[in-house]
């Protein structure tokens, strides 16, 4: 399952909204199927569920592109809009989340590591039962990865809506989430004629990343306490 369409957008923030949509529709589809490893065993789910597939491919690849178009166009957009608030400090919200980017990645590459463990090591269906109770340590790992790598977005993802989103649905008016709509469309429009990138190393979050941005508390430079809904 694919990241939405950008094609389809004139609000640029909406189609990050509904890309968390998507991902939380994700995180409940791994929660099921490790429910499902959990009872049967990871060998045995593998072999009869095969949404393990598209599951773990869209946490490795569709995830971290949408980390990647938070990080190149929504965080500086909104930065752009409040200059005067510096965002230097550790524990500041940006780059809290940049840290949460890179914590996610690290998650997903491993999770997705022992799933091809456990791919390449062909079980014939008779031994697919005594497979669960012959490696009941390496299934209890596997489930507890994708259980908190389900966990991590899900916080990750409600964090952003209240740090982030709430903050880009004041401070950018219609011409910036349809300019918004624009960039990503083209940046798709782009990789549509380009290689997947593969996940092996860090491919997204910015470590560097240092910019004047914006915590939940933060007006634009230029309004009014009267001009900004939420202001003290």
């Amino acid at each position: 399952m694919n990241l939405p369409d950008p094609k389809e957008y004139t609000d640029g923030l909406q189609f990050f909204r509904d890309t968390h949509k998507l991902i939380l529709h994700n995180c409940a589809e791994l929660e099921r199927l490790l429910a499902d490893a959990q009872k049967n065993g990871v060998f045995a789910s593998f072999a009869a569920n095969k949404e393990w597939n598209s599951v773990l491919d869209f946490f490795l690849k569709s995830a971290p592109q949408h980390e990647r178009d938070e990080e190149k166009y929504l965080f500086p957009l909104i930065a752009a809009k409040v200059p005067r608030v510096g965002f230097q400090q550790p524990g500041a919200t940006i780059r809290f989340l940049i840290e949460g980017h890179e914590v996610l990645q690290i998650a997903t590459i491993k999770l997705v590591h022992d799933w091809d463990a456990f791919r390449k090591q062909k079980r014939d269906p008779a031994e697919l039962v005594a497979s669960h109770s012959a490696h009941e340590k390496e299934d209890a790992d596997f489930i507890a990865g994708g259980t908190e790598l389900v966990k991590l977005y899900r916080e990750h993802a409600a964090t952003e809506e209240t740090q982030v989103y709430t903050v880009a649905d004041k401070v950018l008016n219609g011409k910036d989430k349809l300019q918004l709509a624009d960039t990503l469309r083209a940046e798709y429009d782009n990789q549509a004629t380009t290689p997947v990138p593969q996940f092996e190393g860090q491919q997204f979050s910015n470590s560097g990343y240092i910019v004047n941005y914006v915590n939940a508390e933060a007006k634009p430079e230029d309004a009014s306490d009267g001009e900004y809904a939420g202001s003290d």
